[in-house]
């Protein structure tokens, strides 16, 4: 529901630049997040910041602001943090000399500036491609769902920046694809590009595909490439991945074959994508008939497969390959064949019938296009891969790794065959992202599958054995409904799709997965899916969008649909203002409560000065008076205690440092990765909420 129209003075009428409902959900959000910054103190560690790993960064900016360097401890010097987010927090943290609660008020509203800016930019995406009231209800949806609340903006981390970066690509990408046709492209503005990608991948590295891919979306935007190249590529992964996984099984891939599977895959990604641009796959949809699709297709992947397989198998020869399972190229085959052919049939069905005269088979097409494409290509991956390569040589340089420290250690604890931490991918929902937990990356949607499972479990695939059958089933029929109503109404879907940004957030999503589950990651968390939130709200965005479309012609369907999302969200937002108003109270707490009971019990039981191991410890290290925590599980600590915690020689090392007590629960110091390394200078003397406090010995007791 926009303020009245200013009129040009040519006769044409553009909208103001803030329409009423973006400042009442500015105010409405930003209204609701200062009373929760003027809470009790008691409450921000315990209701809102409530998770340990947010005060690693909250740890790391305050020394970095105290002038203590890149350290969570004041001893090891660390990298296991995304950049960006790292950058906002030093600032407010710089607070924490002063009073640790006032920064952690300062960031709460901070977030909430970051959670309404992309609210905002959601509601202008989809408002400029679909309609008002789809989305007015994007942008209810995204501002007071509790479960984006919880995980996204609730927690501390880098999430609410991460979101903000991807949303603002979106937005500049849709606002390129309404200027390239018409107006020269420069490079001045694919760098712009460029930048904002970098700064959603230096948000969350993970989000590197999502810069990478977009840039293909870009520079390739005259040719059918833009299309089925980042499609290919997460095809690729999907197919190569899955070809070893059927072959070995979960159980030995994340400890023996991920490596070489992914070393695989990469070998393929080139190949592939070569052969399949010379025999013909990157054409517009049009140009072939289906029979001759299907030809080339079989071919190209035959072809390409077999190269492949020839190329690693030799690698291996020459020792620069590692073992892996010979007749998992043919599975490779069947579902590279498979898919490639799915995706060219679907393009041909869903492309527009009228074709391009140019000549765009493979030869003639990179004859005339080359130098633009590299000219262009290096303005906006110039930018790209110039600031990743040099974040690397700074990581290199600084910390003896070119990578965070955190995600090496967690690959490292999906190899074990156990662990006292997360497993990695073990089961195929879990590899595709749909699994339980911290690999259901469609949450909250597939809220409402489960929804309805338990509604039809007495009439749809019946039998408490079977919950996991009817979710798939479930899962499977929304998914092809949708599906059809992108075929029904396939001009508005080609364009809403194509100013949306779908095919480069679609492709990267789903590299950004296996790049997770194919890769034996242990210790996945339900954050990591933010690109994935935002594609699944757009894509329920379009859905909603194509079921009014019959209806457009109703006079007031428009108003109607604009009140009815106003109603949901007078809903949704006093189920989330209760939410707040019960987990930041005012005056509840005794302000003399210590801000967290295993805090006060350390410093009972410990000296001023004395430096104290924990298998966590972001948010006691936080907390704590005149005491330093060691990271001991390597998470925020230093790649030095990596390596010596691989060798075993963890408590040696820690020891030396000055280390004299640790807190923790003896009995998963016994587990992987630890392996019982430390339990021969342990002395217990104490013990609190399931944890003990042990003495660190010199000397071995045995």
């Amino acid at each position: 529901m926009s303020l009245p129209l200013q009129k040009t003075t040519r006769g044409t009428s553009l909208p103001k630049k803030f329409p009423a409902f973006e400042i009442a959900l500015v105010v409405v959000m930003l209204a609701i997040h200062l009373y929760a910054a003027g809470a009790d103190p008691y409450a921000f560690p315990n209701h809102w910041f409530a998770r340990d790993d947010a005060y690693y960064y909250f740890k790391v900016a305050q020394n970095i602001a105290e002038g203590h360097g890149s350290t969570f401890d004041g001893i090891n010097i660390t990298n296991g943090y995304h950049p960006l987010w790292m950058l906002v927090c030093i600032p407010i943290f710089a607070l924490a000399r002063y009073d640790l609660i006032l920064p952690l008020r300062v960031l709460l509203v901070a977030v909430a500036l970051l959670h309404a800016a992309s609210s905002v930019l959601l509601y202008r995406l989809v408002r400029k491609h679909l309609s008002e009231g789809v989305a007015i209800l994007a942008a209810i949806f995204w501002s007071f769902n509790t479960y984006i609340h919880a995980t996204v903006y609730k927690l501390g981390l880098e999430t609410p920046i991460a979101v903000f970066f991807v949303v603002l690509t979106l937005y500049q990408l849709s606002k390129f694809e309404g200027e390239w046709r018409t107006n020269p492209v420069t490079p001045k503005r694919l760098a712009a590009l460029g930048l904002t990608a970098a700064l959603a991948m230096f948000s969350r590295l993970d989000l590197v595909f999502f810069a990478l891919l977009a840039g293909i979306w870009v520079v390739f935007r005259r040719s059918p490439l833009r299309i089925f190249l980042p499609l290919d590529i997460a095809l690729i992964f999907v197919s190569m991945t899955s070809a070893v996984l059927l072959k070995v099984g979960f159980e030995s891939y994340n400890p023996a074959y991920a490596s070489s599977a992914v070393e695989a895959t990469l070998i393929a990604l080139v190949v592939k994508i070569a052969v399949f641009y010379f025999l013909g796959l990157y054409r517009h949809p049009r140009a072939m008939s289906l029979w001759v699709w299907a030809r080339q297709t079989a071919i190209a992947s035959s072809l390409a497969s077999s190269l492949a397989a020839g190329l690693y198998i030799l690698l291996v020869q020459f020792g620069l390959g590692r073992n892996f399972p010979r007749s998992a190229f043919f599975y490779d085959l069947i579902f590279t064949l498979t898919l490639v052919l799915a995706s060219r049939l679907a393009g041909h069905w869903f492309a527009n019938p009228s074709r391009s005269h140019a000549d765009d088979s493979p030869l003639p097409q990179l004859k005339s296009n080359w130098e633009n494409w590299l000219r262009e290509g290096a303005a906006y991956y110039g930018v790209v891969v110039g600031l990743l390569a040099g974040y690397m040589f700074f990581n290199q340089i600084a910390f003896g790794t070119s990578s965070p420290v955190s995600g090496q250690i967690k690959r490292w604890w999906g190899s074990m065959g156990s662990t006292a931490y997360e497993f990695p991918a073990s089961d195929w929902p879990s590899y595709f992202g749909l699994g339980p937990g911290a690999f259901d990356s469609g949450q909250p949607f597939t809220e409402l599958v489960w929804y309805f499972n338990d509604v039809l479990r007495p009439h749809f695939i019946r039998g408490a054995d079977m919950e996991t059958e009817r979710y798939f089933a479930l899962l499977s029929i929304f998914v092809l409904v949708w599906l059809v109503f992108l075929f029904i109404y396939r001009k508005r879907s080609r364009q809403a799709l194509s100013n949306l940004g779908f095919i480069p957030l679609l492709a990267s999503g789903v590299v950004q997965t296996l790049s997770y589950t194919a890769t034996s990651y242990g210790g996945a968390k339900e954050w990591y899916w933010v690109s994935q939130m935002i594609l699944l709200t757009l894509a329920a965005s379009l859905f909603l969008d194509l079921i009014l479309k019959p209806l457009r012609r109703i006079r007031f369907l428009n108003p109607l649909l604009i009140t009815a999302a106003l109603a949901y969200g007078t809903f949704t937002l006093a189920q989330f203002w209760g939410l707040v108003q019960y987990a930041m109270p005012h005056g509840r707490y005794d302000p003399s409560l210590p801000y967290m009971e295993v805090v006060a019990y350390i410093e009972d039981n410990t000296f001023p000065g004395e430096i104290v191991g924990m298998t966590g410890g972001g948010n006691v290290g936080y907390f704590i008076e005149d005491r330093a925590i060691v990271n001991m599980d390597g998470l925020i600590n230093s790649y030095e205690y990596f390596r010596v915690l691989q060798e075993g020689d963890a408590a040696v090392y820690l020891r030396k440092q000055g280390m004299t007590v640790i807190f923790a629960n003896p009995r998963l110091l016994a587990l992987p990765p630890y392996y019982g390394q430390f339990a021969p200078y342990l002395e217990r003397y104490s013990s609190f909420g399931g944890k003990d406090l042990l003495y660190l010995l010199e000397e071995p007791k045995y």
